[in-house]
């Protein structure tokens, strides 16, 4: 198999080598040699007898992206992170949302807009979306299809950095559900007041 290698790669340097390449100016395309010159050549319908480059019309290239803003999305009473960790729930076998006040690394998310104020939550490390359920929340890897993946954040009277995530499926509110051992999950109430202080 390394044998195979060597020659193919000796093969395909020597065939481009006796074409003539012209220098690099841009984007260029195969031709045929005419009377009149390179020009472009449809070989599927018509053969030709000698090929040639030639300098072709490239669009410029579109601009770099903007980089994505990255949120930390924090549990304002524990000061724990909404984060992507290995915890699953027993009888669906999908991953639960949690929080973590020392995350591993995974605690920074993406909001993503969508139509109508809604937002599509994503892990930037692992490209899981928060997706919501009548009363938990879970991760998954699958892209967004309907509303259960759909988050709408509510300014308080606190000020545009601390807001509620209401889910946009039931209109519930995200807020934080301490497990035993200290763990905890990220459930979903459709009463703000009540939970005002567990809300993330």
């Amino acid at each position: 198999m390394f044998r195979t290698t060597i020659v193919l790669t000796v093969t395909i340097l020597h065939f481009a080598s006796s074409h003539n390449v012209p220098p690099w100016n841009g984007c260029y395309a195969v031709g045929c040699l005419t009377q009149e010159g390179c020009s472009p050549w449809n070989f599927y319908q018509y053969r030709c007898y000698r090929t040639c480059y030639y300098n072709r019309y490239c669009p410029p290239s579109s601009p770099p992206q903007p980089r994505k803003k990255c949120y930390k999305i924090t549990h304002e009473a524990t000061g724990k992170s909404l984060a992507s960790s290995e915890v699953f729930n027993d009888t669906t076998k999908m991953k639960y949302a949690t929080v973590s006040s020392n995350p591993p690394g995974n605690y920074l998310w993406t909001m993503e807009p969508s139509y109508g104020g809604v937002y599509y939550i994503q892990n930037v490390n692992k490209l899981e979306f928060l997706k919501a359920d009548a009363n938990g929340t879970y991760l998954v890897l699958n892209e967004p299809l309907d509303r259960s993946f759909q988050f709408r954040p509510i300014n308080t009277k606190e000020g545009a950095s601390m807001m509620q995530l209401q889910s946009a499926l039931n209109n519930g509110f995200l807020f934080v559900q301490t497990l035993g051992q200290g763990g905890s999950t990220v459930q979903i109430t459709t009463d703000p007041f009540t939970n005002y202080y567990q809300t993330i």
